[in-house]
């Protein structure tokens, strides 16, 4: 699903079942400005498709393809979507010419890619001119925010995170430089996003979308999406972000991200 290597548990028929809830909640801000682009898009390309529900919506009856490294992924989409096209491929070599669709994203993907900053390249070598990228992911990589198998002082994640925010030039905008953590594969049960490796920021990604020549067109850390009850600080910092108060702005829970190949 995720990149060029096959974890043992995204070919379990259970792991599919559960990521299939998700993707039925289209209720999501970045799902509804997807859906709103698709309406104009004669082809779309869903990266790390999974079992294809979220194609499923977006596409409809257009031409939808997704991609996906699990051959249980494919299988399951295949049955239960056979009028859209499903591929196994690696998200880093698509086995599509360049410039052939015009809308190509990924839905809670990136995270758990080895290598996004490939994939990501390969997303806008194979989409069209004028076409539109779309990124939603966890924003683990925020200063205030981290993934499950995070090990790391989150007191330290916190203070660097906010200096590389206010000093925005110690970023190499050439490069997607996100945080790597270990996914806990071994463990004998699953738990949501126990196969992170990645840990996406969104000021990062607009910063490294930009460098590569495309246009933003719209982005949000969904505030929207805090938990219920959040600590404290959160509230602090979701208040100053709502407010659009750099860098809060970027340190909500997602990203989504929407970018014009020009």
């Amino acid at each position: 699903m995720k990149g060029n290597i096959i974890n043992p548990v995204w070919e379990s028929r259970k792991y599919y079942d559960c990521a299939k809830k998700g993707s039925l909640d289209t209720r999501h801000f970045g799902m509804k400005i997807l859906k709103r682009h698709a309406k104009d898009a004669e082809k779309i390309l869903d990266l790390g498709c999974g079992e294809g529900t979220r194609l499923k919506y977006l596409a409809d009856s257009k031409k939808g393809v997704g991609v996906d490294i699990s051959g249980k992924a494919i299988n399951i989409a295949q049955k239960s979507y056979p009028n859209l096209e499903f591929i196994r491929a690696n998200l880093e070599i698509l086995p599509f010419e360049d410039n052939t669709f015009d809308l190509v994203y990924s839905a809670f993907v990136l995270e758990h890619l080895e290598n996004p900053e490939k994939v990501i390249l390969e997303a806008i070598r194979v989409t069209k001119k004028g076409g539109v990228l779309g990124f939603i992911a966890p924003n683990y990589g925020a200063p205030n925010r981290a993934s499950p198998v995070f090990l790391g002082s989150r007191l330290n994640k916190f203070f660097w995170g906010f200096i590389y925010d206010c000093i925005p030039v110690l970023y190499r905008k050439n490069s997607l430089s996100w945080s790597k953590v270990k996914p806990q594969v071994e463990t004998k049960k699953y738990f949501q996003d126990s196969d992170t490796q990645t840990e996406p920021y969104l000021r990062i990604l607009i910063k490294f979308l930009s460098s590569k020549g495309l246009k933003i067109v719209e982005f949000s850390s969904c505030w929207e999406e805090e938990l219920v009850k959040p600590k404290l600080h959160q509230n602090i910092f979701k208040f100053l972000g709502k407010s659009d108060i750099y860098p809060f702005k970027f340190w909500g829970p997602h990203l989504v991200v929407l970018a014009n190949k020009i």
